[in-house]
């Protein structure tokens, strides 16, 4: 993959995580919704949700880990550019 390929790939991974760990700041809130008497989601569903809520998040990080080092490795390897000629 070119290197300006891989920066797409990780911008885009970038933000999926970004998403993901503004999901898992809001799951206090469903953690508390469930533990309410009244509740409208058994404390079961809510572990399922947190639980597969923080694998999509580790996920995440690790494809944009991949990616960061893939890009580097490109980067490192690629030939040098020429400057601008004066």
């Amino acid at each position: 993959m070119s290197p300006e390929m891989l920066r797409t790939e990780l911008d885009r991974a970038e933000d999926a995580e970004l998403q993901s760990d503004e999901q898992l700041r809001q799951l206090p809130d469903l953690i508390d919704k469930a533990s309410t008497p009244s509740a409208t989601l058994s404390a079961s569903d809510c572990a399922k949700l947190v639980t597969a809520a923080l694998a999509v998040n580790e996920r995440l990080r690790d494809r944009t880990s991949k990616l960061r080092n893939s890009l580097n490795s490109a980067l490192r390897s690629a030939p040098p550019t020429s400057g601008p000629k004066s």
